[in-house]
């Protein structure tokens, strides 16, 4: 039910309400109320009116987004943004805007831009996991890793079934020395996918902290998916003497 379509039905009450009052003897009141009738008739059209200009607004808005979109994929970025920036001067909402904005700017690695327009749409939709993936990845290339781990944080809480973004976690958490961060990162993702490049990552974390039974345990997964790995196979030999 629409805002507009409430509008009218409390305005409808009131006015059947008020001409139940009304005495018909009374002249002068029959005529104030007339016109309050008659300026409640036009604001309903007003509003009606109003509502129809947003909708038809609200789909050009959709075209030129497909448009931009189109655009994007052909790798027309300077057109594409064009009109995504021209979508955002209608609409300072338009989540589908700020985010092919930013995929843009991530593409030209300006990613300054991009880390503003992928704030945005978090900020908009604080449930779009692939936001806040997009805004760590940029957050990463800028050198900011604590605000890397943050937004990877926030988009794995939001969606936790997509391994490569504990990967990514994993990486901006090992970029600021949070091994333990990168070492449940890595977990997980290995949880969900049980890759040897994965488990290899695990390795390497496990012998930075110097924790020897992550890594047997790590190195004997590894050797039980790939029984020929001879890299494996060295560490776990010389670990066991």
């Amino acid at each position: 039910m629409t805002i507009s379509y409430l509008f009218i039905l409390v305005v409808g009450g009131f006015v059947l309400y008020v001409a139940s009052k009304v005495n018909s003897s009374d002249t002068e009141i029959i005529i104030g109320q007339k016109r309050e009738v008659r300026e409640i008739s036009e604001r309903i059209q007003e509003v009606l009116e109003a509502e129809k200009i947003e909708k038809r607004l609200e789909r050009q808005l959709k075209v030129v987004v497909t448009e931009a979109g189109k655009l994007f994929k052909g790798n027309e970025f300077k057109q594409a943004e064009k009109k995504y920036l021209g979508i955002i001067k209608e609409d300072v909402k338009n989540i589908k805007a700020y985010q092919g904005l930013g995929l843009i700017y991530l593409e030209e690695k300006e990613y300054e831009g991009a880390a503003e327009a992928f704030r945005k749409v978090c900020e908009l939709d604080p449930t779009n996991d692939i936001a806040f993936n997009n805004l760590g990845m940029t957050f990463f290339n800028l050198k900011r890793y604590d605000e890397a781990i943050g937004a990877y944080e926030n988009s794995v809480a939001l969606n936790p079934n997509v391994s490569h973004r504990y990967i990514n976690l994993a990486l901006a958490a090992s970029k600021a020395k949070n091994y333990k961060v990168q070492i449940k990162a890595l977990e997980k993702a290995i949880s969900l996918d049980p890759k040897t490049s994965y488990l290899e990552e695990l390795v390497s974390a496990a012998m930075k902290v110097k924790d020897n039974q992550l890594l047997l345990k790590t190195l004997e997964k590894i050797i039980e998916i790939d029984p020929n790995n001879s890299e494996a196979q060295r560490k776990l030999t010389r670990l066991k003497k």
